[in-house]
C-alpha cells in the first residue's frame, strides 16, 4: 500500500504528475532556483480535510515522529483537535509513503470526494533531509489538511517549496489558521 504502482494509487499517481508539472516546482522536493521561489504567491485556502472541530488520520508511514511534531504544533492553536483515527468509518486523511524519483514533490495533500484525503510523503527527497526539514514538509501537508493555502514568506511553514526557513507554524502560518478557525 502506498505505492503509486499499486492499485490505489494509479489513477492518483496520473493526476499528481500533471498537476506537479503544471504548479512549476510548487512543493517540490528540491530547493527551487530563485526565479521559482520568487513566483511563490499567497493561495487562498485549501478545502481542507477537517470535519467539524477535529481531523483524525491513520498513518502508513517511517515518518511518525515527524507527524507527531507536527501534529503537537498545530494542535498547540487549540481549535482542530488531531488525533488517530479510531472509528470504523473512514479516517480524514491516509498518511502514506512512496519512493519516486520521477515526481518533483516531497510531500503532498490530496482531497478527495470519498473516503480519506491523502498525505503523501515521498521518501526519494525526505531521506537526504535534515530532521528539522522533513518535519517542516510534514507541518505543511497538515496545514493544507486543516485548510490552510501557500504562503509567500520562505519564513512560514506554508510556503511552498522546501526551502522554507520555517519548521513550525510561524505567525504567517498562525494567522492564517486563526483566519480558518478563529482565535
Amino acid at each position: 500500500m502506498g505505492r503509486c504502482n499499486g492499485a490505489r494509487f494509479t489513477r492518483r499517481c496520473i493526476r499528481v504528475a500533471v498537476s506537479a508539472s503544471l504548479t512549476a516546482g510548487l512543493c517540490a522536493g528540491l530547493p527551487a532556483s530563485p526565479a521559482v521561489a520568487a513566483d511563490c504567491p499567497d493561495d487562498p485556502n485549501t478545502a481542507g480535510s477537517v470535519d467539524g472541530s477535529e481531523l483524525t488520520y491513520t498513518l502508513h508511514t517511517k515518518y511518525t515522529a515527524e507527524w507527531a511534531r507536527a501534529r503537537e504544533a498545530w494542535n498547540a492553536l487549540g481549535k482542530v483537535d488531531i488525533k488517530p483515527h479510531t472509528g470504523t468509518a473512514y479516517a480524514d486523511v491516509d498518511a502514506t509513503d512512496v519512493d519516486r524519483a520521477d515526481i518533483g514533490w516531497s510531500g503532498l495533500w490530496e482531497s478527495h470526494d470519498l473516503g480519506s484525503d491523502d498525505i503523501v510523503l515521498n521518501a526519494h527527497f525526505l531521506a537526504a533531509y535534515p530532521s528539522d526539514v522533513k518535519r517542516g514538509v510534514v507541518t505543511h501537508e497538515l496545514g493544507h489538511a486543516l485548510r490552510l493555502g501557500h504562503r509567500s514568506s520562505p519564513g512560514a511553514i506554508m510556503y511552498c517549496n522546501d526551502t522554507r526557513t520555517a519548521f513550525a507554524p510561524a505567525s504567517a502560518d498562525i494567522a492564517a489558521y486563526r483566519a480558518v478557525w478563529g482565535s
